[in-house]
């Protein structure tokens, strides 16, 4: 066997289990003997002004409102004419055929006086025609000169292309060729964008000869699809106005950016018209700077709502009221309802008082799966991970076949730590004996209520890994033996008999539901590796992961 397979299967017998779980530590958690973990809701609250704080001191801010827009730099735009609507103008070009008694073909454009000079008929005015209309303006004219033996076809062909500036707060000020009708996000996107440092989204305008023609605000635009109507011509310009005074917003909100008002100053419920703030938000925190010192409040939504806001204010949305009731679900052999909403509070026997239990159920081996307890399980797995992958790179060899055979190994763990770190685990939280008058509930806890099982499942390093109905013997070798036996890599001594909710029999005596895992012997290059994994996570509380061994 080489050291690469040594490898695998050593760290995958120590660490694949059936699932993740806290054991006594997370059910005394339940009980208030010591801190409860918070619910990401309660987390939420606490830490979202220090976050907001956090922010502030390295001066981070979330992008502009409308910075979306530009992302991309759009295509050079396509002046082929194929809208009927569209209304010609001076530089706009036609092409006009006749055939018959005569017969000629030209691209025509329309000259400064709004004409296009047609062969045999003179001067025809298409400025200020539609596309649509084209076509029978210039048959018409060609009739008072050419009888029915002359056939006339028209149709525009292609818009003028003109220049328009764009200058002020921008990523790249300059000249961009485009439609006369094109809007003025389009040259807006072409020069790069609004500078989201500098640069005003909501004061732009668009200069004719000196004189501002038109005001944008890119706002109206996002909200309500408004942007003015120009009628660019050669020359215009575009100016972008510097930054008036912003506010960013985060938390819950279902638009976390930063705001330009409209005014220097501005109330809390312009701000909340733009980040549309999520239907639990109680509570706001408001940091930033009140005549040059350092500022901060805590204020209710409704008193928000006529808050005075200032350039600079950073604004965080939160949640911080707790329900009276909490969601609940149980599954597995329970009947009736599977979701209930109680007081919070409220215990496992309470719940389980509610739903009728099938008389199959397993009720010594009951179980919750937890979302705060997850969230801890995983911060734990990422902590050993990373732990034995600074052992791994760090630790001396002690001679030249043990450097060589660590380095043929450390691919594989390498990559076997990477995979790791996707696993998700399970959040269960094994009850065992607990009095369950005694576990109290959060939302989102799913109650498991599994049925009685008579199998018995047997896998790690056994020829043939297998599922066994309980043969009403509780000796780990019989199983073994029905197994196949163990393999030449099995370290006998370490044999781990799992109940049916996770938890570790001490004594290895076997019983319906239970399974066997056989762990394999580790090679002694990965030893202090391992060793330093498994004591991190045996240490949190008996913790095991769930990872599925078929791709080891």
């Amino acid at each position: 066997m080489t050291v690469l397979s040594k490898a695998r299967n050593a760290i995958a017998a120590l660490v694949v289990a059936p699932v993740l779980l806290l054991g006594s530590a997370a059910g005394a958690q339940s009980q208030g003997t010591t801190a409860p973990v918070q619910t990401p809701q309660t987390e939420r609250s606490v830490l979202g002004p220090e976050a907001l704080v956090r922010d502030d001191a390295r001066g981070f801010r979330p992008p502009p409102l409308g910075s979306e827009l530009f992302l991309s730099t759009p295509a050079d735009g396509d002046n082929t004419i194929v809208d009927s609507g569209y209304v010609l103008k001076p530089g706009d070009r036609v092409r006009v055929t006749l055939y018959g008694l005569v017969d000629s073909d030209q691209e025509l454009a329309i000259d400064s006086q709004g004409n296009v000079l047609v062969p045999g008929v003179g001067p025809v005015r298409l400025a200020g025609v539609t596309a649509g209309n084209a076509p029978g303006v210039i048959e018409r004219a060609s009739r008072q000169i050419y009888s029915s033996g002359v056939q006339v076809y028209a149709a525009p062909v292609a818009a003028a292309s003109i220049q328009v500036l764009v200058t002020g707060p921008v990523e790249r000020p300059g000249a961009y060729a485009g439609g006369s009708d094109d809007a003025i996000v389009s040259y807006l996107q072409r020069a790069g964008g609004i500078d989201p440092e500098r640069g005003s989204y909501r004061r732009i305008r668009v200069v004719r000869q000196g004189q501002t023609i038109a005001e944008a605000d890119i706002y109206d635009f996002l909200q309500q699809g408004l942007s003015p109507q120009v009628n660019f011509r050669n020359g215009d310009a575009i100016v972008v106005g510097d930054q008036g005074s912003i506010v960013s917003v985060s938390g819950d909100v279902r638009a976390p950016y930063t705001f330009e008002l409209a005014q220097p100053t501005g109330l809390g419920g312009e701000i909340m018209a733009f980040a549309r703030p999520r239907p639990d938000v109680s509570h706001v925190a408001v940091v930033g700077v009140r005549q040059g010192m350092p500022f901060s409040a805590y204020v209710p939504m409704a008193e928000f709502v006529n808050f005075p806001l200032y350039d600079g204010d950073r604004v965080q949305f939160e949640s911080d009221v707790r329900a009276a009731e909490i969601l609940v679900r149980v599954e597995g052999t329970a009947g009736g309802p599977s979701v209930f909403s109680v007081l919070r509070g409220s215990t496992v026997a309470s719940v389980l008082a509610q739903a009728p239990i099938s008389p199959e159920a397993d009720m010594a081996n009951i179980y919750i799966r937890r979302e705060s307890v997850r969230q801890t399980q995983k911060q734990l797995l990422d902590d050993g991970l990373a732990r034995l992958e600074r052992a791994m790179f760090t630790a001396p060899s002690r001679g030249p076949s043990e450097a060589a055979a660590r380095a043929q190994s450390l691919s594989f763990v390498s990559e076997w730590i990477e995979r790791a770190r996707q696993v998700e685990p399970l959040g269960i939280l094994a009850l065992g004996d607990q009095d369950l008058n005694a576990v109290r509930l959060e939302t989102g806890d799913v109650i498991v209520v599994p049925g009685y099982s008579q199998v018995v499942t047997i896998a790690g390093e056994v020829h043939a890994p297998q599922t066994t109905i309980f043969t009403g013997r509780s000796n780990v070798s019989d199983y073994v033996r029905l197994a196949g036996g163990y393999t030449p890599r099995a370290d006998r001594r370490n044999v781990l008999v799992f109940r049916p909710d996770g938890r570790i029999r001490p004594d290895r005596r076997v019983q319906p539901g239970d399974r066997i895992l056989v762990v394999g012997k580790p090679d002694s290059t990965l030893l202090p590796f391992i060793r330093d994994l498994t004591q991190t996570l045996f240490q949190t509380a008996g913790i095991f992961l769930a990872i599925d061994r078929a791709g080891n």
